[in-house]
């Protein structure tokens, strides 16, 4: 148990800093893009580990769209930003309560993962 309320303390925190890089999209550093790869790279890895299985569905196509803008081979637009925050939003809604698996965020869980895996091809 206490690992799991690590990973929810150190992954909401890093969510937190995330959506404070995302409010103001065009000032989005390599620094910020960097810690978008990292922070959805530890939720892949971790995340199972700890019983939150759904979110790595959201986190993967996120890190490998961010990992296309470090390798210069996909360009940030604000719709990117957009659903960005939107799944940064809906992971910290599923780190908060296991039961968050409402149609809601179901729905709106499926349209992020659609949009990333579309953009990176």
């Amino acid at each position: 148990m206490r690992v799991k309320n690590i990973f929810i303390k150190e992954t909401s925190d890093n969510l937190s800093v995330l959506e404070q890089e995302l409010a103001q999209p065009a000032q989005l550093s390599h620094d910020a893009v960097e810690m978008v790869v990292r922070t959805m790279h530890n939720i892949k890895g971790t995340a199972p580990m700890v019983g939150f299985n759904e979110l790595p569905d959201i986190a993967i196509p996120i890190e490998q769209a961010f990992k296309e803008v470090l390798n210069n081979k996909l360009e940030i637009n604000g719709n990117m930003v957009e659903k960005t925050k939107s799944a940064v939003s809906v992971l910290q809604k599923l780190l908060v309560s296991e039961e968050a698996h409402t149609p809601q965020t179901e729905e709106e869980k499926n349209v992020l993962i659609d949009y990333f895996n579309t953009i990176t091809g």
